[in-house]
């Protein structure tokens, strides 16, 4: 006899099933769609962005990545990251804004000024979200709006993050030193820091927006200059911001060449990478150039399309009555 399967079973199979057509039919679009270069939008004079041909596998219309640079690092650097491949794959529209307020060395100056979502290049990225979200040509979905960064840019993108959860509901932090902490300690030693309280803090009254919220966090196992401890200390942080468990054990990512090793927190709230024989670079994935720009390891960009995608707590979809 064939045991029936139940309403949430079916809908949770029929999601799945979805989800993979849309995966499969994207990645044969695979960059399809276009650069803009140096656009001036959300209080940003240069902002590169792909708009791809496809839509997001979830919610309504696209997703929107905003991506920071590192220290250093010229934006032009990504576009040969393979953003454009993620972003067809997952429908993702993918900007990236130069900083218009950078510290020393080009950084996105994380450790001065006010921490504020009125200030500075953290009201420039808020405007930048919400001006292409809003924007009806674009088809954005604002329950699908999320930044990711590198190093000073990835400490920025958690700083925005917890400034403005209503704004954004996920974010990619790699090689990034833990929020509120100083210059010096981004350079080859760990600052302590109590990432929970902080994040909570900076959110205020938009802190009931951070349980929807979602954070992957990556770092490279040959890093030479962001000490590694960041990845523990930052992944802690948040899952001590949403309440969260970590899941027993770890799964092994690969992505071309690359691989990594993964370990996740309750309902996928948390995600922490170890990139394997990656330096202190953006994972590109295979093919990609520019300056610290690593082609060795996996598809960061690629593997926050999927997360993001299989983890978003603000779009609804019949699974979610039976979400483990």
């Amino acid at each position: 006899m064939v045991k029936a399967m139940s309403k949430t079973a079916v809908y949770r199979t029929l999601g799945k099933w979805c989800l993979a057509l849309t995966l499969f039919f994207g990645a044969t679009a695979a960059s399809a769609g276009s650069w803009q270069q140096n656009v001036s939008i959300g209080g940003f004079s240069k902002v590169h962005i792909y708009t791809p041909t496809s839509r997001s596998p979830i919610g309504d219309g696209k997703a929107l990545l905003i991506v920071l640079h590192g220290c250093t690092q010229p934006i032009d650097a990504y576009l040969g990251a393979n953003l454009d491949q993620a972003a067809e794959e997952f429908g993702m529209v993918v900007a990236v804004p130069d900083a218009a307020n950078k510290a020393g060395f080009g950084c996105w100056s994380y450790w001065q000024g006010t921490r504020s979502r009125t200030d500075g290049d953290y009201k420039n990225l808020i405007q930048l979200a919400t001006t292409m979200s809003s924007d009806d040509s674009r088809n954005i979905d604002p329950d699908q709006v999320y930044i990711a960064g590198l190093s000073s840019g990835a400490a920025f993108a958690n700083t925005a993050a917890c400034l403005a959860p209503d704004v954004f509901a996920g974010m990619g932090v790699s090689a990034g030193p833990s929020i509120g902490t100083s210059a010096s300690g981004a350079i080859r030693r760990c600052e302590s820091a109590d990432v929970a309280n902080r994040c909570t803090r900076y959110a205020g009254s938009f802190a009931s927006h951070l349980s929807t919220q979602i954070a992957s966090i990556a770092h490279g196992t040959s890093d030479a200059i962001v000490d590694e401890c960041y990845n523990t200390q930052n992944a802690e942080g948040m899952a001590g911001v949403y309440g969260v468990a970590r899941k027993k054990g770890t799964n092994n990512i690969e992505d071309g060449s690359g691989a990594a090793s993964e370990t996740l927190w309750q309902d996928g709230r948390v995600s922490m990478l170890w990139l394997e024989d990656t330096d202190h670079a953006w994972p590109g994935g295979n093919g990609a150039s520019g300056s610290y720009i690593n082609s060795s390891a996996i598809n960061y960009a690629r593997y926050l399309g999927r997360y993001f995608s299989e983890n978003n707590r603000r779009v609804e979809r019949p699974a979610d009555t039976d979400r483990e």
